[in-house]
């Protein structure tokens, strides 16, 4: 008989999942809730003029238009575009660009 050593064991463990390590640190553009406020829409009407529509329907027309600028212009570029002019406006001071209060 010849002596035949046999391989060491195999084993397969779990490391487990590491959400900080597929992550990321941006946050989510909440586009739903952007829509639906009078101040993106006051926004999305000044850029787009009258090139979508009219802006007594601008429901009609402004998810085209947003779908259509983050396609071109990329989504932080629209969404950075949009935090400049909402500060530049000043008119929400005591809003962020969701219209929640800023606790002062």
């Amino acid at each position: 008989m010849e002596n035949n050593q046999k391989p060491p064991t195999q084993s397969v463990g779990v490391a487990g999942f590491k959400a900080d390590l597929y992550a990321s640190d941006e946050e989510k553009i909440h586009w739903h809730i952007l829509i639906n406020l009078p101040k993106f829409q006051m926004y999305a009407s000044q850029m787009a003029g009258s090139s979508y529509g009219d802006i007594g329907n601008i429901m009609e027309w402004i998810m085209g238009y947003v779908q259509d600028r983050i396609q071109s212009y990329g989504e932080q570029n629209f969404f950075d575009e949009f935090v400049k002019w909402h500060s530049e406006k000043g008119y929400w001071n005591n809003e962020d660009i969701y219209g929640a209060l800023i606790e002062k």
